[in-house]
């Protein structure tokens, strides 16, 4: 799903207008006052898909931000939070460490490969469909309040949501040697390496691993390295 490519579609057509219940916004100004618009109208419940591409400079900005979003102001206003993050995302520097911060105020975060669209929906009435390269000075948001297309985005929002890994929030301090063991996968580092590195045989070092995994409820190297940084055990 790309909001460029169904902007053009309606655009080339006739002309829509609010009324119609899809709203086509051009230009990443914008688009950004009309999101901001949107959200200072939240009462209940925004609920996110993000990924990327990032504007130029968004991923400092944006680390604690998906989707450039100010999620901790709608955090601090009562309004429920959730979002859908691209594998691609969380690996972003500082990402995590922001992610932790926010999941300890309340934000509801998982992670997904291959998140399909970014989206943004408030309050389960309006959907803002951002464009794919915001970037681009001729890029195109929706804003869709139309029942029919509405009842398919927020459909969308949660088959991804229920796909996901949800991403936890703090723990106890993890035992050094777990820690160790931890650092050393989250290093991308094979069994035969882990196991020479801490003086074992692979096959001690595997069964290490797969304790790890059981304690995080994880069921892959990365959903541990996710859950533990979250928790604090591991620096990022």
């Amino acid at each position: 799903m790309n909001a460029d490519r169904l902007a053009g579609r309606l655009m080339s057509g006739s002309p829509t207008t609010p009324e119609d219940g899809i709203e086509v916004v051009v230009g990443p100004q914008a688009i950004g006052e009309r999101a901001e618009y949107l959200l200072a109208s939240a009462e209940r419940e925004v609920v996110v898909l993000d990924r990327p591409p990032y504007v130029k400079g968004q991923r400092q900005e944006g680390s604690s931000r998906p989707s450039g979003l100010d999620i901790g102001a709608l955090l601090d206003r009562g309004v429920t939070v959730r979002t859908v993050l691209d594998r691609e995302c969380v690996g972003h520097p500082g990402r995590m460490r922001s992610l932790t911060g926010l999941v300890e105020r309340g934000l509801r975060a998982r992670v997904a490969s291959g998140v399909p669209t970014k989206l943004i929906i408030v309050d389960g009435r309006i959907t803002l469909l951002p464009p794919g390269d915001a970037s681009d000075p001729t890029a195109s948001a929706l804003v869709i309040g139309d029942a029919l297309l509405r009842n398919a985005l927020v459909p969308l929002f949660e088959t991804v949501w229920e796909r996901a890994t949800p991403l936890g929030g703090s723990g106890g301090p993890l035992p050094e040697p777990q820690k160790e063991l931890l650092g050393l996968l989250a290093a991308g580092l094979k069994d035969e390496a882990i196991a020479r590195r801490l003086g074992v045989h692979v096959h001690t070092a595997r069964r290490r691993i797969s304790v790890l995994l059981d304690q995080l409820g994880a069921q892959t190297r990365f959903q541990a390295g996710a859950r533990a940084t979250l928790r604090g055990w591991l620096e990022v």
